[in-house]
């Protein structure tokens, strides 16, 4: 490990990759997801890891822009995707 990073930041470095790329996957099956079970079920299972990630930082008093989440709402999943939004307006 590099000597100049504590564990605590390491472990930060590791858990923001790792969120940052669920919330990546999770966008990317959200808006694939029109009629297609499997994209609907990955979308379902990215949502719970980001709301529980989010969900512990809070509790343990972590801002989320430490784990790269600052901008991000996990319920924004919840809804149509984005592309469907810009037809409908």
């Amino acid at each position: 490990m590099n000597e100049t990073l504590t564990k605590r930041e390491a472990a930060l470095a590791i858990l923001e990759e790792v969120l940052l790329a669920a919330r990546q996957a999770a966008e990317k099956a959200h808006e694939k997801e029109a009629n297609d079970r499997f994209q609907s079920g990955l979308k379902t299972a990215y949502y719970d890891i980001l709301t529980v990630a989010l969900e512990q930082a809070e509790l343990f008093e972590v801002n989320p822009a430490e784990l790269g989440m600052a901008d991000f709402e996990p319920d924004s999943l919840l809804g149509p995707p984005r592309a469907a939004q810009r037809q409908a307006a």
